[in-house]
């Protein structure tokens, strides 16, 4: 039975046509070489690049699904083609913002080229990082000395700033559910313990089926077989969230009771707090028998599990708004949360030292279990016998445990000693902070913005106040400090830091447990936000104008920036607490939206390094005075064939280690994008030399990615590798032409993994998991659309892995015509003549498919077809009239997937017709060997995989010779 019947709709006729319509619809193709988007026209080589621009932005924010789309549109951009002219708006305004601020060579269209080469190069213009470069170069050459101050800035008029201040409700998507076949019933369970340590509680179904996969151990997903549908990643976000909540926690209820003196002092008592409470929190899971791990775990189970256990309990309460219950929780399972800890900060084998000093003391040491689980047990002895014992996962632990067993053990002689074993210090109560009586416009401004930007009201105005206040300032003010009850904004900054944390890793789970349970290692990371995250945040808050600093203290620095900016977000907090995760400024919703989870420069360059097989080490160069101490980066790269390079990246004015760090590994990665840029030329001497280097190291270190690291490769770009897959040949000639420069005459054997690389890449694309083919094979509609659409993924899959043999193109369609004449009227026009036509060996199977498929839809309309064949330039066009057929409905999606999926094959859907073009003119000239590896690898089929295998060709249209 014809699958088209009851699919295939039809269409009005249309008025009768020329003959040799082939002509026309070959030049109608030719001229279509530009798109318009957003007023302006674009050719379709710019149009590619800057969708692979964009396809690798979303790729560094994990957005797979925005990805996705701009690397499948960047596809139907070739000559000739009929790209969609509805794009979604959020890529018309990217595309607006990307090619409005383009510079560099405009890269030329076309999927066709001279005999000079298989297709004529073309550069991959990527607008925004070239001008980037050029920037970043021109600011390091007009750098200041290291060590100098900037000069300061002419006093400007004042006026007041204009701060967004709209505040709106946050609408979270729906996180999807646990199976149920997993957590089964054991939700309910763990939801009664919750309950009983909170002292009543009414959960609902959600959060009670999440409960239940809290309480998984990744062991015991993987024993069960359910981290194919609840991958481990999802445990590790949720202990992230749990522990950014218990922070949070630990903090509030120490705010209210401690004044510290230092923001070291604050921090330090954190740490301890926050151990002390993980210890009785993994105990109160231990003790309630709530994990669920594999056999081999529960065997004997370490202190970490129950404690991480604990952790994603306390990170689903967050994550399904219940953050009271979390701290009801904590306040129930350790009692010290409202409280100074005891012993809090002491040292106990310094006291036992002191207590038992005329006695002495001695410390034997012992371990026990396996490698990867040891306890170490301690036993401290007196010269008068005395003795204790304890246990901990490390030496030292056990020596404290020990020690802290022997103070408890003989406390008279502790009082004898005079040791006293306090608990931390507690200031007295002190006055609240109040607003300074002559701040300045800009400070009061600021300060009245934030009260209306955070629904604060006049009641947090001295802690506003606070929070812009540097420490600068209150060494030149004491007595303004003093009268107003004011201190510096370090206190606050660091509550804030860990209260931007939370907010940050609560907006991140929530989006990703909304889309899937499967999130790989890098869509489930959860990254804390850095001081330039921060000072970001900071500079859309404008607070520099309003933060008080010395008179040689400008206050724009990232440091003063990002410490005000912590320090506002931890006033809202103490006043509103948790309501923050629901409701909150546009402006801080944007931020957290934008934030970018991913690793930063030195990161990426380890990754780097350590895929292409790279050693690399950073020096420093201190220099200035001790005011104004600076720091410069150097660092080693040592490649796989131990050649050596160095590379130092220089910052204008101060700048700490870690931002020297980080500069330096930013520049690494800035030069390798040149290439793809086409700056090669512009760029100065060292740097071509070290873009030189890191081409060799890569090409000489490249091993054998795995199929997720082939996808971040390709993510990334390396290698070309992006421009292979998009089907833009062009550009990745050039690409290779500007690399052959680069690397010199001597490059001449390109490695085998590098052309295993290319061919595993391109499998990817056309039939890998996330590509186009397996989509359309696996939509699920139930229409005629998502009919034609696995219909055309078998048909493209039959054409790609075999097709007929046959030996030459009449051959194919006189085979076709015998099938199909004595069902639909048929005519075919050969003018083909004498020209002689190349194939790739997918040629014949797209002809023979494309033939197959309309046929077989003006069978089911009941109407004739009408072929004719003609070769121009070495390319094979055919058409297929199509009368009383909706051709676009019928055809649109087995074209652009041919066209996707088969190399040198495009096949443009027309009103009344389908144009098949197949550039089958493959230059004899020779390209060089990385050119060569590339084009090999993209004309090659699944079938063909063999290394170094040459592709054979057979002239086919004339007679063959």
């Amino acid at each position: 039975m014809n699958r088209w019947v009851g699919i295939v709709s039809l269409r009005e006729t249309a008025p009768p046509t020329p003959l040799h319509r082939i002509a026309l619809a070959i030049e109608a193709a030719r001229n279509r070489t530009s798109y318009q988007v957003a007023g302006l026209t674009v050719s379709y080589g710019r149009m590619r690049s800057a969708l692979r621009v964009l396809a690798q932005e979303h790729a560094r924010h994990h957005d797979w699904g925005r990805y996705t789309y701009c690397v499948d549109l960047a596809g139907d951009f070739f000559d000739g083609g009929h790209p969609p002219t509805g794009i979604p708006s959020w890529l018309t305004n990217e595309l607006q913002k990307l090619l409005g601020h383009g510079s560099g060579k405009r890269p030329k269209g076309g999927r066709r080229g001279p005999a000079a080469s298989r297709r004529h190069g073309s550069v991959a213009t990527r607008a925004s990082r070239n001008a980037s470069a050029v920037t970043a170069r021109s600011a390091r050459s007009t750098s200041l000395p290291t060590g100098r101050a900037p000069l300061p800035k002419p006093v400007r008029p004042f006026s007041r700033a204009e701060r967004r201040l709209d505040v709106h409700d946050v609408a979270y998507p729906a996180i999807c559910e646990p199976p149920v076949s997993l957590v089964g019933t054991y939700g309910e369970v763990v939801r009664a313990i919750v309950g009983k340590a909170v002292r009543g509680w009414e959960a609902g179904p959600e959060v009670t089926a999440w409960l239940g996969l809290a309480a998984e151990h990744r062991s015991h997903l993987y024993e069960t077989h359910y981290a194919d549908q609840v991958t481990p990643h999802v445990l590790g976000m949720l202990d992230r969230l749990g522990a950014t909540a218990l922070d949070v926690i630990l903090l509030d209820a120490y705010a209210r009771w401690a004044t510290p003196r230092k923001v070291g002092e604050q921090s330090s008592e954190h740490a301890g707090r926050r151990s002390a409470a993980g210890i009785a929190l993994g105990g109160w899971v231990s003790e309630e028998g709530l994990v669920r791990m594999g056999a081999g775990e529960a065997q004997q189970p370490a202190r970490s599990v129950f404690e991480g256990v604990a952790r994603q309990i306390l990170g689903v309460l967050s994550l399904c708004g219940e953050h009271e219950i979390a701290r009801r929780l904590v306040a129930s399972v350790w009692p010290d949360l409202d409280r100074p800890s005891v012993e809090s900060g002491a040292d106990p084998v310094t006291l036992a030292q002191t207590a038992f000093r005329k006695e002495g003391l001695m410390y034997d040491c012992e371990a026990e279990g396996p490698d990867h689980r040891k306890v170490f047990r301690a036993i401290v002895r007196t010269g008068t016998g005395r003795k204790a014992e304890g246990t901990g996962r490390s030496k030292k632990a056990a020596r404290a445990a020990a020690a802290r067993a022997l103070l408890d053990a003989y406390p008279q002689v502790v009082s004898t000693a005079g040791v006293e074993r306090k608990a931390a210090s507690v200031a007295l109560p002190v006055a609240s902070p109040l607003p300074y009586a002559q701040p300045g416009n800009r400070h009061r401004d600021a300060v009245s913005d934030l009260a209306a930007m955070f629904e604060l009201g006049h009641r947090a105005d001295g802690l506003l106040a606070q929070a812009l206040t540097h420490v600068s300032w209150v060494y030149e003010n004491q007595a303004a400090a003093t009268a107003a009850c004011q201190r510096d904004n370090h206190l606050l900054a660091h509550h804030g830091s860990h209260v931007v944390n939370h907010l940050a890793a609560h907006v991140r789970v929530r989006q990703a447990l909304a889309h899937s349970l499967t999130p790989d290692e890098d869509e489930a990371r959860v990254l804390t936000a850095s001081d330039d995250d921060t000072a970001r945040l900071g500079a859309t808050l404008q607070l520099a104008e309003g933060l008080l600093t010395s008179r040689g203290e400008s206050g724009q620095g990232r440091a003063a920036v990002s410490d005000a900016t912590q320090a506002v977000v931890a006033v809202a907090w103490r006043l509103h607490g948790p309501r923050l995760l629901g409701r909150r400024p546009v402006v801080l919703e944007d931020w957290l939206s934008s934030l970018e989870h991913q690793h930063d420069p030195v990161t990426i360059v380890a990754a780097m390094a350590t895929t292409y097989g790279i050693d690399h080490d950073y020096t420093y160069d201190v220099s200035g005075p001790d005011h104004l101490t600076s720091f410069t980066a150097t660092i080693e790269l040592r490649d796989a064939q131990d050649r050596v390079h160095w590379w130092t990246e220089r910052l204008p004015g101060t700048s700490g280690k870690a931002q020297a760090k980080k500069a330096t590994a930013e520049a690494i990665v800035d030069v390798l994008t040149a290439p793809v840029n086409g700056v090669v030329d512009d760029l100065p001497a060292p740097e071509r030399d070290l873009l030189a280097f890191l081409l060799r190291a890569q090409l000489d270190g490249l091993g054998r990615p795995t199929e997720r690291q082939r996808t971040r490769m390709l993510a990334r770009g390396d290698l070309g590798t992006d421009l292979l897959t998009t089907g833009d040949t062009e550009a990745f000639l050039a690409w290779a032409e500007r690399v052959r420069s680069l690397l010199g005459p001597d490059f001449t054997a390109v490695p085998g993994v590098l052309r295993e690389l290319y061919r595993k890449v391109l499998d990817d694309s056309r039939t890998g998991p996330r590509s186009l083919l397996r989509r359309m094979a696996v939509d699920p509609g139930l229409g005629a659309a998502g009919v034609i659409r696995r219909n055309a993924a078998i048909a493209v899959q039959r054409a790609l892995s075999s097709g007929p043999q046959a030996a030459s193109v009449r051959d194919i369609v006189q085979g076709w015509w015998r099938d199909q004449a004595p069902a639909t009227g048929i005519t075919v026009r050969d003018d083909m003549g004498q020209d002689a036509f190349w194939p790739l060996p997918v040629h014949l199977g797209a002809l023979d498919e494309t033939l197959t498929w309309c046929g077989e839809a003006a069978e089911a309309a009941d109407t004739r077809i009408d072929v004719e064949l003609t070769i121009r330039d070495g390319t094979l066009h055919v058409l297929l009239s199509l009368d009383k057929v909706d051709v676009q409905a019928a055809c649109n999606d087995f074209a652009r997937l041919l066209s996707h999926t088969l190399p040198y094959t495009d096949c443009l859907v027309g009103e009344d017709h389908v144009l098949l073009r197949l550039h089958g003119e493959l230059s004899t000239v020779p390209l060089p060997p990385l050119a060569t590896a590339g084009m090999d690898a993209y004309v090659s089929g699944p079938s063909d995989r063999r290394p170094d295998e040459d592709i054979a060709v057979v002239p086919i249209g004339g007679t063959e010779e």
